[in-house]
């Protein structure tokens, strides 16, 4: 099972990738695939991955979309992610991974808090949007 950390200073105080580093280790146990950290101003996000869906390095996380505005970081499994993709893809997002992780940050794109209620599954997410500088 995958391992997720993080956290969030909204205003003014700077993110350091070292206690991103040292939140990483921590959780290397959960997740020896590989690891990720995403940091800016104001939020942070560490990723240990445990691949089970999709084994590519398209799976690697925390997860930016294509615009760079929305930073994923996702444990869990899915388990309608492909009826959801299918209805993402209908409506012309176009995706790159064959994981359920892609769905959800390209879900969030779409609908936004009303994603929840749509997934099937059991999961920890934590979805940073640059733009507005807000972590769900």
């Amino acid at each position: 099972m995958c391992g997720i950390a993080g956290f969030y200073h909204g205003k003014g105080t700077p993110v350091s990738s070292d206690s991103l580093d040292r939140m990483n280790l921590a959780l290397k146990h959960r997740g020896p695939d590989s690891n990720g950290i995403y940091y800016d101003t104001h939020s942070g996000l560490a990723h240990s991955r445990l691949a089970i869906l999709d084994l590519s390095d398209k799976g690697h996380q925390p997860m930016k979309s294509a615009n760079g505005d929305f930073i994923l970081s996702f444990n869990g499994e899915i388990y309608n992610y492909k009826e959801l993709r299918k209805e993402l893809s209908s409506l012309g997002y176009a995706f790159e991974s064959e994981g359920d992780t892609e769905v959800v940050l390209k879900g969030y794109e779409k609908w936004g808090t009303g994603l929840f209620p749509k997934l099937n599954g059991f999961f920890a997410i934590a979805i940073y949007q640059k733009s507005i500088n807000e972590l769900v």
